[in-house]
């Protein structure tokens, strides 16, 4: 089988013997990828940037069919997102978002919304925008990306219209009608402005959504409800997200 150049963004590394390395990556053309790359564990690397987590970098492999393991031949990374690994809690929303990748991805399987959305919240992180409004971002983004949009402007149970102050349901999959109210007793209400601002990050091209304003109060319940969603439909607890609420307990973000 010839070479196969693509692009991608290392999810995981693991040290094999003395001198190689597993890279686990999730590329645009293949999903989840992972393969084996040797003789690159050197006293003095010269490029062991390339092979950092989250980096963007550019692929060629080799598709072993008889292996889970495919070979990688080179890996050269375009993209480190430096000022993101500098700020502890920029750090720990990149690895967050690399967990729900990681998660969510299969083998193979390619998403190139669930790959751009990865690749531009990692940029945004790097740049001024607030850490917590880009994780809302890519929570918001990489719902949509797997079809698990939360249903804001119908009934998620029937599809009937809905009125504000609907309650929202996360069984369900977003808001109530009044009918699917009295059936669905696990609704709880959200305030108009955080209904509105997840509309937003819904309908917007992902590279604008930095440009919407939010209050912390809006963000605060935001970031209740997307948590409470994605545990709900993902139903893997996340690291990441723990480590962060201990940042939080001891005042450091």
């Amino acid at each position: 089988m010839p070479a196969l150049g693509v692009e991608g963004v290392i999810l995981r590394k693991f040290y094999l013997r003395e001198t190689s390395y597993i890279l686990v990556v999730f590329t645009k053309e293949f999903g989840k990828v992972k393969g084996v790359i040797k003789g690159v564990r050197k006293p003095y690397p010269q490029f062991a940037g390339n092979f950092e987590i989250f980096a963007r970098c550019q692929l060629l492999f080799y598709r072993k069919k008889r292996s889970a393991i495919d070979l990688i031949t080179q890996c050269e990374a375009l993209e480190f997102f430096l000022p993101v690994r500098k700020d502890i809690e920029r750090l720990t929303y990149a690895n967050y978002f690399i967990e729900l990748i990681e998660t969510a991805a299969t083998p193979y399987d390619a998403n190139e919304a669930l790959y751009r959305t990865l690749v531009e919240s990692l940029r945004m992180l790097a740049g001024p925008s607030s850490a917590k409004r880009v994780g809302r971002i890519f929570e918001i983004k990489f719902l949509g990306a797997l079809g698990l949009s939360p249903s804001l402007d119908k009934c998620a149970a029937c599809g009937a219209p809905v009125e504000e102050g609907s309650p929202f349901s996360v069984k369900s999959g977003g808001l109530l009608c009044r009918g699917c109210e009295r059936r669905d007793r696990s609704g709880f209400r959200i305030s108009p402005g955080t209904v509105n601002f997840m509309r937003k990050i819904q309908k917007s091209e992902l590279a604008r959504t930095s440009l919407i304003k939010v209050t912390r109060e809006v963000g605060k319940e935001t970031e209740e409800v997307l948590k409470r969603f994605l545990r709900y439909h993902i139903n893997r607890p996340m690291k990441s997200l723990a480590f962060l609420e201990q940042l939080r307990r001891v005042g450091i973000v």
